[in-house]
């Protein structure tokens, strides 16, 4: 490839990223619904925080982003939660330091007496 070809080349993807043309350049305006979990029920504060996050984050965003909470363990314990998160099922689960200790090594220095 020449240097003129090459510079053409770059002028023209520079020019398509400036009027739309690039395909990643529409996902900034595509909503977003990230799943969160909790094993408490409705009400309780880490619930209700979560919820608050989500309302917060709508508005910021002006409904571009929001979060869509389950309480009551409706996506199952916190075991099976650990692991929807890992595979990217669930974007946000609230689970104790008890149960993540086996994943997160580190975290264990939180259970030390």
């Amino acid at each position: 490839m020449k240097r003129r070809d090459f510079i053409r080349l770059g002028a023209g993807l520079g020019a398509a990223g400036l009027t739309g043309g690039l395909p990643f350049t529409a996902n900034a305006q595509t909503k977003a619904v990230f799943k969160a979990s909790d094993v408490q029920p409705p009400g309780y504060p880490t619930v209700a925080a979560t919820e608050n996050l989500g309302k917060k984050l709508s508005e910021a965003t002006q409904g571009r982003l929001s979060i869509q909470m389950y309480p009551s363990m409706q996506l199952g314990g916190e075991k099976e939660t650990i692991e929807q998160t890992q595979i990217g099922a669930i974007q946000m689960s609230r689970v104790s330091v008890g149960t993540m200790g086996p994943i997160v090594d580190d975290i264990n220095v939180i259970n030390m007496p």
